[in-house]
């Protein structure tokens, strides 16, 4: 009893030992070609391909070798390839781990084309120090270095905008100027009446004495340029006329308006009009005024 105990376990053992180590080696050729067949009707061109490198041996038998050989060439043909293009802010990256389907890829780029099976993959892109990016892409069978191109940004500071207490703060200065300049609006509108007014005295008696020479030589058998030279001078003196009243106008409602005497809380609308007369000189002032 103890004899045949024994040697069920020197039995037991050898073949534990025989599996574990038929475990170890790789397929034979015939396996090898199996798993090369399926893998390249399921889509799995890069697994297929490993396994041809299998069946292609010298030791495989000649009708397995042919035959990998030659679906060797047509896998290889078939196999896409892409080529990873990423970048932060326009500058190229090489430091970026790429996953396919969850699955490592690559570590990192430098340029070459990546054999990818066909199919619709999710790539993963992550760089340190930023958010990962996906892309959803369908690599075709045959499709060679198709170029996938990322582009990352880092979140740029935003520059706060000035709040309204500085905004109001800062156009605080300005009122000495203004109120400078309503102060002397007046005065300098003043100053340009009162030349108009001169300038009307002045034309508007140059072209009387001008008329009362005409009278007293020509007249009715004065020339045109004679008259009018005469009415040139009228026309002027009503110009400045009219341009001196509106300037004084102007700067007597400004006065009053600066001086607190203007209706505040209502919308008001003040306009001035010089008339000047058909003939002669002189002309008529309009102020009028809407509350």
């Amino acid at each position: 009893m103890r004899f045949y105990a024994m040697l069920a376990a020197t039995l037991v053992g050898t073949c534990g030992l025989g599996a574990a180590r038929a475990a170890e080696e790789p397929l034979t050729c015939s396996q090898a070609y199996e798993k090369a067949q399926e893998e390249k009707t399921a889509g799995r061109l890069n697994a297929a391909i490993e396994h041809l490198k299998s069946c292609i041996d010298p030791s495989c038998a000649e009708f397995i070798r042919q035959d990998c050989l030659r679906w060797m060439d047509q896998t290889e043909s078939a196999l896409p390839t892409v080529v990873f293009s990423v970048r932060e802010d326009g500058k190229d990256l090489t430091d970026v781990e790429i996953l396919c389907d969850d699955k490592p890829l690559t570590g990192i780029l430098d340029g070459k084309a990546i054999p990818v099976d066909p199919g619709l993959h999710a790539f993963t892109f992550n760089v340190p120090g930023l958010v990962p990016a996906q892309r959803q892409v369908l690599v075709r069978e045959g499709e060679r270095n198709r170029i996938i191109n990322v582009e990352f940004s880092r979140p740029h500071k935003r520059v706060a905008l000035p709040s309204a207490t500085s905004r109001a703060a800062t156009t605080l200065p300005a009122e000495p100027s203004l109120r400078s300049g309503k102060r002397t609006l007046p005065y300098a509108l003043a100053g340009v009446g009162t030349l108009g007014v001169a300038g009307f005295t002045v034309f508007a008696l140059l072209g009387n004495s001008q008329k009362s020479d005409l009278e007293r030589t020509c007249s009715p058998f004065c020339q045109s340029s004679q008259v009018d030279s005469v009415k040139t001078k009228y026309l002027v003196a009503d110009t400045c006329l009219g341009v001196g009243l509106i300037s004084l106008g102007v700067a007597t409602y400004i006065f009053v308006k600066n001086h607190g005497e203007s209706v505040t809380g209502r919308d008001s609308a003040t306009s001035i009009n010089f008339i000047p007369r058909s003939a002669g000189a002189g002309g008529v002032l309009q102020l009028s005024t809407s509350y």
